[in-house]
């Protein structure tokens, strides 16, 4: 009699899949560097289905990982690194500043600010006493001046644009009052411009119709960056954020970031400098220029964008796992550039048995003939792709003593700061104000940001010798671009304040504290013993409901106020509403 088929529970089919998983059968058998009859018996004689489909999946799109270790080294690096312009004066930071903001581009944003202005003053609702119809045309140097005095603000910072043109003592910054006024700066700040709406074209979307009012600027520098400096072989590409949290279609979201919220660029750099070399601001991926891929994914488009022009160099470009793609990687390689970044274990065509748990300090490598794959276990499990490293450990020195690294991971980590670094020097002095109500201003500060930072890099590059620091840098920038471009005769010079403000805003902080004596007002070229009106005095009003008018010879030399004897010295500096 028949015996009847057993049925299996679904607990004894995952054991016995448990125990086809431990048998000689693995990814190791199938060796990319085998004839393929083997490869086929292999796959023949497999009891595992399930290991049996990855492997024959992954073959199909031509990545056989094996664990036998394949030979590849890094290429050697064909480019001329360094600058391909000459500068007029090293020693100058003016001088590698006008590499990027040449005469070219300031005249096109003069030209631009006019014409806003005068578009900003024909408008109907326009007030007939507004600041705005005293508007006289800007030039070149004024706008000079204009930039000078924004980077001005990115070392001296203050909570308000007011703050920097206050005459109160505990806040002043004199310097700035014979720069430019006030109204001149908010007016040259609120007529800024870089294109002309009027002959806009009709774009599909609001984000590229908003990218249209700074799309020339920025286009302009950033081709400046790129034709005036070539990187050293190592470059590293990651993605940066500029702080911006209001209504704009290009806005990203990005939680681990410092601000999560704002204006994302993708950023090429140099990994020894941090030399911002080609940027690319995200605005819609439909409508972005981006090189085609392999692959077919935005991630990897964008590397072949910002890449394009290293390509066939020996370049090694290092990206997180945002872009990581063994597609990719084999594309980059075809065109002899070299790859290391962190990948994520579920993409396409990685390795399947990296899925695996390993004990901890343990490693496994998956190679194919042109990368390798390799999973590493230290607080967590971490896994980098690389076109030329090998499995090796490299013995590192740690805050807790010595610690085995794979040297994949640690070339990794040595190089892949670069945007950071960037962002970092860059965050230290920032030109953007954190209450900008227009984005496309706020995005001109951080482009003019990267600019000097830039420029700096450039200075160090030249003058190894010299031990000029990033802000000492920028200080002596701000210097040469007034003394360059400031006319000191189109500062209109403040009147003497009316004696309500001056009580409103004592000029000596210690007024009420500080040890205070009456002196005489020292004699000047027209009279032997001058006089000055009593601040107290003339604060008040008489009886007859006009303002008092009383002269005195006495004065306090540390607030620098006239007073009388008695008892207007005593009251000044006793009472805070005298």
């Amino acid at each position: 009699m028949a015996s009847k088929k057993r049925k299996l529970t679904s607990e004894q089919i995952q054991e016995l899949l448990e125990q086809s998983s431990d048998s000689n059968v693995s990814y190791s058998d199938f060796d990319d560097t085998e004839e393929e009859s083997n490869s086929d018996a292999d796959c023949s004689d497999s009891s595992d289905a399930t290991v049996d489909y990855s492997f024959q999946q992954s073959a199909s799109d031509g990545f056989n990982w094996s664990s036998g270790a394949s030979t590849r080294q890094r290429l050697a690096f064909t480019g001329q690194s360094g600058l391909r312009v000459v500068v007029d004066n090293s020693d100058d930071p003016l001088s590698f500043f006008h590499l990027f903001i040449t005469s070219e581009i300031m005249d096109v944003i003069v030209v631009e600010t006019n014409r806003r202005a005068a578009q900003l003053a024909s408008q109907k609702h326009a007030r007939p006493h507004a600041r705005l119809n005293k508007w006289c045309d800007t030039n070149a140097d004024e706008m000079h001046v204009f930039v000078a005095l924004i980077l001005y603000q990115g070392i001296i910072q203050k909570p308000t644009l007011d703050s920097y043109w206050t005459t109160r003592l505990l806040l002043s910054t004199p310097y700035v009052r014979f720069i430019m006024s006030r109204d001149r700066f908010e007016l040259l700040l609120r007529c800024l411009h870089f294109a002309d709406n009027a002959n806009a074209p009709a774009f599909d979307n609001a984000a590229d119709r908003s990218f249209h009012k700074i799309k020339a600027f920025f286009d302009y520098v950033v081709n400046r960056f790129s034709s005036v400096y070539v990187p050293q072989s190592d470059v590293a590409i990651d993605e940066s954020l500029m702080l911006w949290k209001g209504r704009l279609q290009m806005k990203q979201y990005i939680p681990l970031k410092r601000a999560r919220f704002g204006l994302k660029t993708y950023a090429l750099c140099e990994c020894s400098t941090g030399y911002i070399w080609k940027s690319l601001l995200h605005t819609k991926t439909c409508t972005m220029p981006l090189e085609d891929a392999a692959d077919g994914l935005v991630s990897s488009r964008i590397v072949l964008t910002l890449i394009k022009d290293l390509l066939n160099k020996g370049y090694c470009v290092y990206m997180d796992n945002f872009y990581s793609s063994p597609s990719l990687f084999r594309e980059l390689r075809q065109q002899q550039t070299d790859a290391v970044w962190t990948a994520i274990i579920n993409r396409k065509n990685m390795p399947p048995d990296l899925k695996k748990p390993i004990a901890k300090g343990t490693t496994v490598a998956r190679y194919t003939q042109d990368m390798m794959a390799l999973k590493w276990r230290d607080k967590r499990d971490v896994v980098v792709l690389s076109t030329y490293h090998d499995d090796e450990m490299k013995t590192i020195q740690s805050a807790r003593g010595q610690k085995e690294k794979p040297a994949a991971i640690f070339s990794y980590n040595e190089k892949m700061g670069a945007v950071d670094l960037a962002d970092q020097m860059l965050t230290s002095y920032p030109c953007e104000r954190k209450r900008h109500k227009v984005w496309y201003k706020k995005f001109f500060r951080h482009i003019l940001n990267q600019v000097v930072l830039n420029s700096y890099v450039l200075f160090k590059t030249v003058n190894t010798c010299c031990k000029l620091s990033h802000v000492d840098f920028r200080t002596k920038l701000i210097e040469r671009l007034l003394e360059e471009y400031h006319d000191p005769s189109n500062v209109k010079r403040p009147g003497r304040p009316s004696l309500g403000r001056q009580s409103a805003e004592p000029s000596n902080p210690l007024r009420l504290t500080g040890r205070h004596f009456p002196s005489f007002l020292p004699a000047n070229d027209g009279k032997q013993a001058p006089t000055r009106r009593c601040r107290r005095c003339c604060a008040s009003t008489g009886q007859d409901g006009k303002k008092v008018r009383r002269e005195t010879r006495y004065y306090c030399k540390d607030c620098d106020v006239a007073l009388c004897p008695a008892p207007c010295f005593e009251l000044f500096h006793t009472k805070r509403d005298y």
